[in-house]
């Protein structure tokens, strides 16, 4: 059965996944009475959330995918969906749509950010969006929506960012996307094409990770590609699981 989730269900979930650690970061954020924030029990262990029509799922041992694929079929607000790799499998087949996958990644170990590296500090927002755009064009929502989803998560406490500077230019960064259940995700890597290979982003990623495990975080982090695979794999992370993604033909 799904069901709209309680708050003292949301208060148990611990970040196990990248997916579980997402929808930890949302209640955190936003609480389980918001309107345009939803949250679902499924089954005795399962969870979904959905924000903005992005839906994420963490299925633990949950079977019933007849019934979640009946509801995300019937659920027009929900565009898109990310989950763990097996769950991306049972939807993909019974939905009949192409799943997307990737690869999550933790810490071997402790992480320390290199003592010869260039001064990380913080940076408001406002001031990623850009540097983030043009890294990524195309993927990020616009900036109205984005801008109101992490402004919020910052001066709540449940988003933190770590960038690099020079010559008063933004020229590398990295933030938690999701925090809470004592887990945080960081993303949002880039470095300004004009600035790459300088160490810029490793220095990001080293001192987040040395922040976040200093308070006992479970961190995580999904490279986009394989150069930032092979980036994260030097500073110390290994590969722990695998998520998968689906784009849902909902809202018409």
């Amino acid at each position: 059965m799904i069901r709209q989730a309680s708050a003292g269900e949301l208060d148990t979930l611990l970040p196990h996944t990248e997916a579980a650690l997402k929808i930890c970061g949302l209640y955190q954020a936003y609480g389980a009475d918001k309107s345009f924030c939803r949250f679902w029990k499924w089954g005795q262990g399962g969870y979904l959330a959905s924000l903005d029509g992005a839906a994420v799922l963490y299925a633990n041992e949950e079977k019933g995918w007849e019934e979640l694929s009946v509801f995300l079929q019937m659920s027009p607000d929900i565009r898109s969906l990310r989950t763990d790799e097996e769950a991306a499998r049972q939807l993909s087949e019974r939905l009949d749509l192409p799943a997307v996958y990737g690869t999550v990644m933790q810490p071997a170990g402790r992480i320390y950010p290199a003592a010869d590296g260039p001064e990380v500090k913080s940076a408001p927002p406002r001031e990623l969006y850009p540097l983030l755009s043009l890294c990524f064009p195309g993927e990020l929502p616009p900036f109205e929506s984005w801008y109101a989803d992490i402004s919020h998560r910052f001066r709540h406490g449940c988003c933190r960012i770590a960038a690099v500077w020079e010559d008063g230019q933004l020229a590398a960064c990295c933030m938690t996307t999701a925090e809470g259940g004592g887990g945080a995700l960081i993303g949002a890597v880039a470095t300004h094409p004009d600035k790459r290979g300088r160490g810029y982003a490793s220095a990001c990623v080293t001192s987040m990770a040395d922040c976040l495990q200093k308070q006992n975080r479970t961190v995580y982090l999904s490279p986009k590609n394989e150069p930032a695979h092979r980036l994260y794999q030097r500073l110390g992370f290994v590969d722990t699981g695998r998520w998968g993604s689906l784009v849902l033909p909902n809202g018409g």
